[in-house]
């Protein structure tokens, strides 16, 4: 008998407690990361516009949805002016910098990348022509859980191949190599 009374309480629990995580609002929710990125410094002499919208929607895809949150440039530019910082001056951000920015703003990471270079080649066959581009980042990140300053470089390649009759643009493989270098920086952020 007290097994049996026993039985039922332990599943009469059991069900509470699966009720309650199913209601609405009753899932733990997860808080989003707050994330500052830093105006991207290009140091190379590719100046087309379409590198600095590559870059910004790159950023934009990574770091939107349910997972985090980014700060806006409203609140991060008066910061930034504050300490002097200017990235005309083609500098990255310094150490010092970065840590006052994610304690001003709450983050729990800050993102300042520069362009280092990019070598763009055209190649051709007789049955295609393609154009290559490497492109080499450097990153500065700031994460607020480990509290520290990790620096590194990445590089991405990108190819846009034409099999007939053409001239392949080299904009599209600078364009693929700024992504797949963000890619690769990306992985490295989630880890630190």
């Amino acid at each position: 008998m007290k097994k049996a009374v026993s039985v039922l309480v332990f599943l009469s629990c059991l069900f509470i407690m699966t009720a309650a995580l199913a209601a609405p609002g009753g899932e733990a929710k997860v808080s989003q990361k707050k994330v500052v990125i830093v105006p991207f410094i290009n140091s190379t002499e590719e100046t087309k516009e379409y590198i600095g919208q590559t870059i910004n929607e790159k950023f934009k895809e990574q770091f939107s949805g349910d997972k985090y949150e980014i700060t806006s440039d409203a609140i991060v530019q008066p910061i930034l002016v504050v300490n002097g910082y200017d990235a005309t001056n083609n500098e990255l951000a310094d150490n010092a910098l970065l840590m006052n920015l994610a304690k001003e703003t709450d983050a729990d990471y800050v993102i300042a990348m520069e362009i280092l270079h990019f070598i763009n080649s055209r190649h051709a066959s007789f049955f295609s022509t393609s154009a290559k581009s490497e492109v080499k980042l450097r990153y500065k990140v700031y994460s607020k859980a480990n509290d520290k300053v990790t620096t590194f470089q990445v590089v991405g390649k990108g190819n846009n191949k034409v099999t007939s009759i053409g001239v392949p643009g080299i904009g599209t493989a600078m364009k693929r190599g700024i992504d797949e270098a963000m890619d690769e920086a990306f992985v490295k952020i989630e880890k630190l």
